[in-house]
């Protein structure tokens, strides 16, 4: 097979001894056909992987404090979302459904709520305070040509509103 040069080629050794090994029969011995019981326990290791995440998936509770946090809706009420509250750290007013926050009657579970809403706020203007830095980036370095500089993409660059980051610096929160 590797005998391109012509030289004895590669050679095979076969361990165990000069034992001829024996080919099967045609008619001889016959598999037996599987039982149910062994075709089960050949299968129990890929059942095992499939059925136990399904099992832990359906009897584990989501104990998390979103899955009990109304929704709500930051800076401006929507139809169902009338009751205004404002959070106790940053001052952002948010809207909630007066129907599920009627059991809201100690300040502990509105201090939650109100950390809950201020997490759920400050990721999102973080996220695009990120996007618009991003896109100022992007047009300064189109501003920046091979050979020149275009003076009115470059303005347009510094010119660019920030909202985001802009909000985030009035809350007081660092966005870089």
């Amino acid at each position: 097979m590797f005998n391109l040069g012509g030289g004895p080629g590669v050679r095979v050794h076969q361990f165990g001894g000069n034992r001829p090994r024996r080919r099967p029969q045609a008619g001889g011995a016959q598999e037996q056909p599987q039982t149910a019981t062994s075709a089960l326990t050949s299968l129990l290791p890929l059942l095992l992987l499939v059925i136990l995440p399904l099992l832990s998936s359906l009897f584990s509770s989501d104990s998390s404090a979103s899955a009990k946090t109304p929704p709500f809706s930051v800076d401006v009420p929507t139809l169902s979302k009338t009751q205004q509250h404002i959070s106790s750290n940053l001052r952002v007013p948010y809207y909630v459904k007066p129907a599920d926050v009627a059991d809201y009657t100690n300040a502990r579970a509105w201090k939650d709520l109100d950390r809950v809403v201020e997490h759920y706020l400050v990721g999102r203007l973080r996220q695009d305070c990120d996007s618009e830095v991003q896109i100022r980036e992007r047009m300064y370095d189109d501003a920046h040509g091979w050979f020149f500089v275009d003076h009115e993409k470059l303005e347009a660059a510094r010119r660019m509103e920030m909202r985001s980051c802009e909000r985030l610096q009035s809350l007081g929160v660092p966005y870089r």
